[in-house]
């Protein structure tokens, strides 16, 4: 279990969480910055803000296909990877495997990022589900609301939604008694108003305009969006307080523009929003604009009211606001996407790994496992596989290794030894001739003597089939041990002279260079 999650930390480390990391500083300096401003108006706040939001889940996708700032660690020098995938420290004596377990032990710092991201996956479900619910919730409503049939209020919506710029039908609802205005639907979108506020034509206005100028900035899509990326980033504070800046900004934007384009004077509007702000027993679903929102005090709304009553926003301040917020997003998003290791080019001749000492081994398959990713691992193989070659070249050189080929004719292979290794190879296949020539022997023997006592039956006994036919079986079993010993042992000798000839051949090569 602390394998695989350290597994699910290494993998993390670099595509998650250092986007995540420098996606926090930047941006927490920035929300700062956001919060202590006075002078901007509540819509640039609106836009920077969400423009800060979506540049987390952005720097996270952007990761894969933008390139790396940091340089990728050099591999361990000297490790070799063999054909079954374990590593390698060699010396001068041979190469020393480091399996698995001999390696290294688990590290607790992966494994408890690992933990951490089966924990935001885990949260990530949850809080999609909750989201999931909230859809479900005012997809009910919609259902079951009552049309509001009464002319005047659908002719007041006609005409302010053409005064406000709303082009798309939009449908006109009698929510609950104890619940506030709000507008959801993306492509449908709907206005739900208690039917305490239908009667009134000042408070029906205010609501009206405020709803439609969610519904023309597409609003409600925006805030599915804000929630989805609140959903998947759970863990993170930084998301929560940019989530609630967002909803603040969005309802004083709406304020603001409600007064400066003359729909409602301030005074009946405020009282609106006096009665509004009063606790409901209705639950607001999170991703619907609401004239009420719940994260606002009405002393903030006020203020900005009083502020930005009478500043109209113009067609070139919008573009400039919409292009800050994308420059915003984007900067941020490339720097956490850039926040990751890279290859390194490297040129040159390797350092020397001669007589790597077993701990040095340890230390370098330790950072290796801690950096390999899954995008990495083959390149890095490569190289170290390579460097691996250009010191067995060296090593070929000064004399310490020798090309020996082993093995019977139809299975040969060839290896490195050293010298060794080469002189305990032919120690050994001097030691199973002698055996073989041991075991030729006796089974001669053996067979000499099962010709003596058929001789001497045949000559002073009478014809028995039975035993004639044992003492035939042995004598066959005999010779076909006597075949197998002997072709055993010209194998050995084959081998012997091969090995023998390879090795005073390399040797007098070297010595004569």
């Amino acid at each position: 279990m602390l394998e695989f999650l350290e597994g699910i930390g290494s993998a993390s480390v670099w595509p998650f969480w250092a986007p995540v990391l420098v996606w926090t500083g930047l941006a927490g300096v920035a929300a700062f910055v956001l919060g202590r401003m006075r002078g901007p108006h509540p819509i640039a706040g609106y836009r920077l803000r969400q423009a800060l939001l979506l540049a987390l889940p952005v720097s996270v996708l952007a990761t894969p296909w933008v390139p790396g700032l940091l340089p990728a660690a050099p591999a361990p020098v000297g490790l070799v990877l063999s054909a079954d995938g374990a590593l390698m420290a060699p010396s001068v004596a041979g190469g020393t495997v480091l399996g698995a377990d001999q390696s290294r032990g688990v590290d607790i710092t992966l494994a408890l990022l690992g933990a951490a991201m089966v924990a935001i996956v885990l949260l990530a479900i949850g809080r999609l589900a909750i989201l999931a619910t909230d859809l479900r919730q005012l997809r009910r409503l919609r259902r079951v609301a009552a049309r509001v049939d009464d002319p005047a209020p659908r002719r007041r919506l006609r005409e302010l939604a053409q005064q406000i710029g709303v082009r798309r039908p939009v449908e006109l609802l009698e929510g609950p008694p104890d619940s506030a205005p709000m507008t959801f639907g993306a492509w449908r979108p709907v206005i739900m108003i208690p039917r305490s506020l239908l009667g009134s034509p000042d408070s029906l206005d205010a609501v009206l305009a405020h709803e439609l100028i969610h519904i023309r900035r597409a609003d409600y899509s925006w805030a599915l969006v804000d929630c989805l990326v609140s959903a998947a980033f759970a863990f993170h504070p930084l998301v929560w307080v940019l989530r609630r800046g967002i909803e603040r900004c969005r309802e004083t934007s709406c304020d603001a523009e409600v007064l400066a384009r003359g729909f409602v004077r301030p005074r009946p509007y405020a009282e609106l929003l006096a009665h509004t702000h009063t606790p409901t027993q209705f639950p607001m679903p999170a991703v619907a604009a609401s004239l009420s929102a719940p994260s606002l005090k009405l002393k903030e709304r006020l203020e900005t009211m009083r502020n930005f009553a009478h500043m109209r926003l113009t067609s070139r301040q919008r573009v400039g606001i919409w292009v800050g917020a994308a420059v915003v997003c984007v900067v941020i998003a490339i720097a956490g996407a850039c926040a990751t290791r890279t290859e390194e080019e490297r040129g040159g001749e390797p350092e020397s790994s001669h007589g790597l000492e077993p701990t040095q081994a340890l230390e370098a398959l330790q950072h290796l496992t801690v950096l390999s990713e899954a995008d990495r691992a083959a390149r890095e193989r490569t190289e170290i596989a390579e460097h691996e070659a250009e010191v067995v070249r060296s090593y070929e050189a000064a004399g310490f290794y020798y090309q020996i080929t082993r093995g019977p004719e139809s299975n040969r292979y060839t290896y490195r030894a050293t010298e060794e290794d080469v002189h305990k190879a032919l120690t050994q296949l001097e030691v199973e001739m002698d055996y073989l020539r041991e075991q030729i022997n006796e089974n001669a023997e053996a067979f000499s003597e099962l010709e003596r006592a058929a001789r001497e039956f045949y000559a002073n006994a009478e014809d028995n089939g039975t035993e004639a036919r044992a003492n035939r079986r042995v004598r066959d079993e005999l010779r076909a041990r006597a075949d197998l010993l002997y072709s055993m042992r010209d194998e050995r000798m084959r081998e012997y002279e091969t090995v023998k000839l390879q090795y005073e051949t390399q040797k007098r090569m070297r010595e004569s260079r």
